[in-house]
């Protein structure tokens, strides 16, 4: 089956995508045309079910940003760069024979055009650049553009909107729009159609879940019933406190991004414990379902994936820690110390969500939610290893010895 791709775009763009599409095999193109930009976000909702969204733009993309958020399927968008900048420069001298200083642009970012002025040691005067942006209205960009030409200061004005391309193109001021390389638009519609074979991949991969419960009520079964049709889940009961589900990456990830399963939490009468294990294979997925229970927090949801990366608990937090690593520092790290990869995973991690690099082993043991007595084994184990180091006392206004101040003294951004 052919990769279905919508495309938000003008006309002018639609012909000359039409006339590239055939050298990408196996796609489908369901044009969406707009006459201004601001009509991107209304297009959008007018999309028919398709594998991938493609924006033939930035401008169109960043009038769409807000819808795109919780836009269901991949998306990408062409985006202007130095490549675009140097191939419409190229085919203005040599085609239109004129000199740089004598163009008026407008483009998404003037940087670009100065790089590659500089790129080509250009040392003349610049040509007159217009920035596109949201709070600029396109008919003072034209008046930009038309008033230059009539005090006879350019020869040739470039645009990136269709629009003032026409309206240029009427008055008989000499206009070409801005041109996007072949091999760019091919390498985006390569990459629309990888986008949507690893999200399907992605979303059959297999998932098993587990929930745990202390003791079984009347409602018991109807609530977990709900949780699987929620995830389009089959379920079995394991034991007599433990429930085993099956289902896909897709139909929990859709769950998960729509906040679909806090009410089962709601809806149970005692602490219950919720876990999903990703694999490639159901025996896989059921594997790491059973590890990941032994990190579980009651009333959340923790999910084990086929990387061994632990990620939750959810709704409360979002953090991934890695159950095992082959990063060669770490490895010497928890050879070094007796550290476990998932105790050093989780200081990591601690580091990364405070804004103060020193901390305390009150601060450390609430993190990790372990005994002070565990986390100060943890932080002699680091300061023995010099990966830790003590900088300080804070004074309390409670009785009792000062609490030490600490510092981690590896890095925490692998």
């Amino acid at each position: 089956m052919p990769t279905k791709i919508a495309v938000i775009c003008s006309k002018a763009f639609m012909n000359r995508l039409t006339s590239i599409a055939h050298e990408v095999p196996h796609i489908q193109l369901d044009f969406y045309i707009y006459n201004s930009y601001e009509e991107t976000s209304s297009l959008m909702k007018q999309v028919k079910p398709c594998d991938v969204l493609l924006l033939a733009g930035t401008l169109p993309y960043l009038y769409a940003k807000h819808l795109l958020r919780q836009w269901p399927i991949p998306w990408t968008y062409l985006k202007q760069d130095e490549t675009t900048i140097s191939t419409t420069l190229l085919t203005a001298i040599s085609k239109r024979t004129v000199t740089i200083n004598r163009l008026s642009i407008d483009v998404m970012n003037p940087a670009f055009i100065h790089n590659v002025l500089h790129d080509i040691q250009y040392e003349d005067a610049v040509p007159f650049i217009q920035q596109i942006d949201l709070t600029t209205p396109t008919e003072q960009l034209l008046k930009n553009h038309i008033a230059l030409w009539q005090a006879q200061q350019i020869d040739l004005v470039i645009t990136s909107i269709h629009a003032i391309h026409d309206e240029l193109t009427t008055l008989g001021i000499p206009v070409m729009r801005m041109l996007d390389p072949k091999s760019s638009i091919i390498r985006r519609l390569d990459e629309a159609k990888s986008l949507s074979q690893l999200t399907k991949s992605e979303s059959a991969k297999a998932v098993a879940g587990l929930i745990e419960l202390h003791e079984t009520h009347d409602n018991t079964i109807t609530t977990i019933e709900q949780l699987a049709a929620t995830i389009h889940a089959s379920y079995q009961l394991v034991n007599a406190s433990r429930y085993e589900l099956f289902t896909t990456y897709g139909h929990l990830q859709k769950a998960l991004d729509q906040n679909q399963l806090e009410s089962f939490f709601t809806n149970s009468k005692q602490p219950v414990k919720l876990v999903f294990g990703y694999g490639e294979s159901i025996l896989e997925a059921q594997k790491n379902a059973q590890q990941a229970l032994h990190y579980a927090s009651p009333n959340a949801i923790s999910i084990l994936n086929e990387n061994k990366e632990l990620q939750g608990p959810f709704p409360k937090v979002t953090t991934t820690l890695s159950l095992q690593t082959k990063d060669p520092y770490v490895v010497h790290m928890a050879k070094e110390t007796k550290l476990s990869p998932l105790n050093i995973s989780k200081i990591m991690a601690f580091s990364k969500a405070r804004q103060s690099l020193q901390f305390t082993a009150h601060d450390l043991s609430e993190y990790l939610q372990v005994t002070r007595r565990t986390t100060e084994r943890i932080l002699k184990k680091l300061v023995e290893h010099d990966y830790a180091k003590i900088v300080g006392e804070e004074m309390t206004y409670q009785q009792g010895r000062p609490r030490g101040l600490y510092e981690l003294n590896f890095s925490t951004y692998l």
